[in-house]
Formats: C-alpha cells, sequence, structure tokens
C-alpha cells in the first residue's frame, strides 16, 4: 500500500511539475517531498521511466514526429497543449498501471463483483442477501457447518440468515464479523476495516488490534486500522445509507470525502491542494451523480473541479 501511494504521488507531482515546470514554490515543494521518504525517489524514477515508455508508444507521439521545419509552424500554445495533455494522458496511465493494476488477480478470486458506479444485490443460497457497494467483490466457502464470506475489496451490506448451528462469518483482510442475528456493514479501505451494525448484533475479532472478540449491536461501529481501533455510535438507520446513493458526511476531511466518492465515479480523483484536502465536509450527497456531489462539497472551500481529461478529475484550492 505504501508504494502504491509514493506511486500515485509521483504520478500528480509529474502532472504539476508538466503544468507549471518554472514555478519555484512548486519546486521548492516538489524537493520537499521527494526528501521525504526513501520511497519517494524511487516512485519518481518508477514513474518517469513508466510515462516515457508510454509516451515512446503511443500513436499521437509518432504522428507528430513531423521534420522540424514542419513542426515550428505549428502555433506554440498548441504544441504545450498537446504535450500538457500528453504527459497528463501519460501520468493518468501509469497511475492506473500502478493502481489498479492489481484488479485483476482480484477479481479472479472473486465470486461476484461490482465495477465503478455499480451496485449488485447478491441473495445467497442460504437466504442471506448480500448488497455489493461500487468496486467491491466477495468470494463464498459454504460448508455443511460454516458459511464464509471473504470481503476480498471494497463494501458490503450483510442480511443474515440467521442460523446458530452453521455460523455465517465475514472476513475482511484480518478482521472477522460473525452473525449473532443481524444486519451489518463491512466496508475496506486504504487503511483500515470497519464494521457497523444495523439490526441486531454482530461479534467482532482481530488478532493484534483486539485483545479478545467484541459485541456490537445496533448503531455500534468499529474501525480497526492495523493495530489500533476505534469504536463509536452512530443512528442505525445511517449504516448502509450509501445503498440508497446517498453519502452522509459529518465533518469529514475533503481528501476522505474524495476517497468515499472514487468508486462511484469511472473518473480517477485526485485533490491537489493539502490545504483544501484537510477542510470539512458535512452534508448529505447523490453519490449517483459523483462529479455535482464533488463540486458541492469544495465549493464553500472554494476549491474547483476541473475534469481534465475524460477519465481524470482534479480538485484544485482557491485561486
Amino acid at each position: 500500500m505504501e508504494k502504491t501511494t509514493a506511486t500515485r504521488a509521483a504520478a500528480l507531482w509529474h502532472v504539476k511539475l508538466q503544468d507549471d515546470p518554472n514555478n519555484p514554490e512548486l519546486l521548492q515543494q516538489f524537493d520537499v517531498w521527494l526528501r521525504a521518504d526513501p520511497r519517494h525517489p524511487q516512485a519518481w524514477a518508477e514513474v518517469n521511466k513508466t510515462i516515457t515508455l508510454l509516451q515512446q508508444a503511443a500513436p499521437e507521439r509518432r504522428r507528430a514526429e513531423r521534420p522540424a521545419a514542419q513542426a515550428a509552424h505549428k502555433p506554440v500554445w498548441k504544441r504545450r497543449a498537446f504535450q500538457s495533455w500528453a504527459g497528463g494522458l501519460a501520468a493518468l496511465a501509469c497511475v492506473s498501471m500502478f493502481v489498479f493494476a492489481p484488479d485483476a488477480m482480484i477479481w479472479a478470486q472473486a465470486d461476484y463483483s461490482t465495477g465503478y458506479s455499480q451496485t449488485k444485490e447478491v441473495r445467497l443460497r442460504d437466504g442471506s442477501v448480500v448488497q455489493l457497494a461500487p468496486r467491491s467483490a466477495i468470494a463464498i466457502q459454504f460448508t455443511q457447518t460454516t458459511r464464509i464470506v471473504s470481503l476480498l475489496r471494497g463494501q458490503g451490506l450483510f442480511t443474515v440468515h440467521h442460523n446458530a448451528q452453521r455460523p455465517f462469518t465475514v472476513k475482511a483482510g484480518a478482521v472477522t464479523a460473525t452473525d449473532l442475528g443481524t444486519v451489518f456493514d463491512v466496508a475496506m479501505e486504504d487503511n483500515h476495516t470497519t464494521v457497523a451494525v444495523k439490526e441486531g448484533s454482530s461479534r467482532v475479532a482481530a488478532p493484534g488490534a483486539l485483545g479478545a472478540s467484541q459485541d456490537l449491536y445496533a448503531g455500534d461501529w468499529l474501525r480497526v486500522s492495523g493495530h489500533t481501533t476505534q469504536t463509536g455510535k452512530q443512528n442505525p438507520e445511517m449504516v448502509g445509507v450509501w445503498a440508497t446513493g446517498l453519502l452522509m458526511a459529518r465533518a469529514m476531511r475533503v481528501s476522505d470525502f474524495v476517497a468515499a466518492l472514487r468508486p462511484w465515479s469511472h473518473r480517477h480523483i485526485f485533490v491537489l491542494d493539502q490545504q483544501l484536502a484537510e477542510k470539512r465536509v458535512t452534508g448529505v450527497y447523490n453519490v449517483r451523480d459523483p462529479m455535482q456531489a464533488l463540486r458541492l462539497a469544495v465549493r464553500p472551500h472554494g476549491g474547483n473541479v476541473q475534469t481534465v481529461l475524460p477519465d481524470l478529475a482534479l480538485v484544485t484550492g482557491p485561486g
């Protein structure tokens, strides 16, 4: 995960430096980032190598390789626009390759999965029902004595047909949630896994994070991040509200809002302004129109959303 994050950041730095290569403040910020972690120079080198290969292979580049005299007549602003567009496209391809290449492995293991903006209701043979969020995948393993669903990625709302003689367990990484007669939501994000109970109760275990298993009841939630845990309560009606196409944000950081929104959009969304990323968002947003939801969320903070490519949206700060 750390390598993916460094590679994503390196690709974004490429886009920003391509757009404004002579900005001394930007160059200084880049230098600080480069020195902040030994993984950063390696990620930067990998991104540049990949972008160079992509640009060399791009059909647009081959068509653009004309005699110098002919190319000289092309207006400078068009050449610069093309170079910026090509650099952005290459960076996007680079991000896609490093961030989403593992998808193939996940989909190969999955019995059910969803794509961007897609939800799915899965009715299991025991009578239980799983609502899958976008960009989610599960694998089913039922025996005569156990029922195990592995959440390979994303999020699922589980309505379980209770059978005390045949436990129903959801595995999400190192976290397991076992049905005690319940409706519960399990979400896997970059650095944590969250279990929230809508009805009934669920027993959660996380070796290394929880000293012992913990029972959650309606409205309870538990989040596991590495070896630490957080717990809290919310209105049970708000658990799994994403299944209705709504995102409930309560003092949510813009960066977290974007992370929650990403599966609902086919565009890759990146926040380029760190100060804006830390701003807080509160409200109810329609995730079935993710770009509009994003614009409404950042507008009060002076943020702007630019769809610079069909598959890329950049969130910038005021100015």
